[in-house]
């Protein structure tokens, strides 16, 4: 009797750990779907500390302010960030090098909570550039090319047998979303909703004008071919490989990320972010990052980390007719990578070898003083004129 008693409440907790596991494994799931989950990010690292260039590195990101420059440079670092009143982080590198690395303002205008160093920013429209890598990941093996028709993915959308895979990356596919959702869902959902939305002129193709559609449809193009989810992909091919610590997928209430402000009616005003605004940005716009990950990664598509040269030269190719290449806008001194949303502004001055960059991640948002109009440009010509 004893036996059966033992077996019979072995069997019970079996059924029930069973219970728990599938119940837990479908939870996960219908969270997945709802694009409610947290977001995926590097392995934890367990206190890796390590010096480079002289300065403290705790798993992969620096633990210290840095300010290398000399007296001269750095007066005028200093009253171009005062004269702009710039909030967040800024980052600046030379000849692959930090030579300044400084937090100002506050991540939270009521509390008085101050942004770090290390502090997490959504980076919005320069996540384009990633997408675009994964692009040219599937080309580099083959599977596809530029000169695809984005039909050849999505039977049914308008011009699908004449817009191609370039025409999207350079924003002159002639697609256009006149109403963005407001309403959550899972990346297919948000595909789905994108190509029962668009519309397209036949006249506007090969002109440029920015749609995020174009990127959220090729990275449904990637999802296709590989068979593997977006989050997935930008962790093992850009996360993973370039041991990333602070890059992420945005969800709400992170406490590593400052509230987001925009200027209105001559005030600060904090911006309520909405889940549904962030599964909506699928492919486009919706990681966050610190502002050496932000580096790394696109110093990485430039230095012959994650493109070759021949790849990165076949990319970036561009024309007269091309402001934008590829998550960039290719200017004669450096490439312009910019994005705005939920009360942030990111924007980055960079060589074309990656070597050289200015690195700027705020909180606080004004339309009419955009940082990427004045300050970056400026802090850029600095650093490159007087070192």
């Amino acid at each position: 009797m004893k036996k059966f008693y033992a077996v019979l409440m072995t069997t019970i907790l079996l059924g029930l750990m069973g219970f728990v596991l599938v119940g837990g494994f479908f939870k996960y799931k219908n969270s997945v779907r709802a694009g409610q989950e947290k977001p995926v990010t590097s392995k934890h690292l367990q206190q890796l500390t390590y010096t480079r260039d002289g300065i403290k590195f705790v798993n992969h990101e620096p633990a210290e302010k840095v300010d290398s420059l000399p007296s001269v440079e750095k007066t005028a670092i200093q009253k171009q960030l005062d004269k702009n009143k710039f909030s967040g982080t800024c980052l600046l590198v030379k000849n692959g090098k930090i030579i300044y690395l400084q937090a100002f303002g506050n991540a939270n205008n009521t509390t008085g909570k101050l942004n770090q160093i290390n502090s997490v920013y959504p980076i919005n429209s320069i996540q384009k550039g990633l997408t675009a890598y994964l692009i040219m990941q599937l080309i580099q093996e083959h599977r596809l090319n530029f000169t695809d028709k984005i039909g050849k993915f999505y039977p049914k959308i308008p011009g699908g047998q004449t817009v191609t895979i370039r025409d999207m990356l350079n924003m002159c596919s002639g697609y256009q979303l006149p109403k963005q959702m407001n309403y959550l869902a899972s990346d297919e959902g948000v595909l789905k909703y994108n190509l029962s939305h668009l519309k397209y002129s036949s006249q506007q193709l090969g002109k440029f004008n920015y749609q995020e559609v174009n990127f959220t449809l090729l990275a449904g193009v990637v999802t296709k071919l590989t068979g593997t989810s977006y989050e997935k992909l930008i962790k093992q091919k850009i996360i993973d490989k370039l041991n990333l610590t602070n890059t992420g997928f945005m969800y709400l209430n992170n406490p590593q990320q400052p509230i987001g402000y925009n200027f209105n009616n001559n005030q600060w005003q904090a911006q309520k972010i909405k889940q549904y605004e962030i599964s909506r940005e699928f492919g486009a716009s919706n990681i966050y990052m610190s502002v050496w990950d932000l580096y790394q990664s696109l110093a990485a598509l430039r230095n012959g980390t994650l493109l070759s040269s021949q790849s990165k030269a076949e990319l970036y190719q561009t024309t007269s007719k091309d402001p934008y290449v590829a998550g960039m806008y290719p200017l004669t001194q450096f490439n312009r990578i910019h994005g705005i949303g939920f009360g942030f502004e990111s924007s980055v001055a960079m060589s074309s070898t990656g070597q050289d960059a200015v690195v700027l991640l705020t909180n606080h948002w004004n339309s009419k003083a955009a940082i990427q109009t004045t300050l970056t440009s400026q802090l850029y010509q600095i650093i490159n004129q007087r070192f």
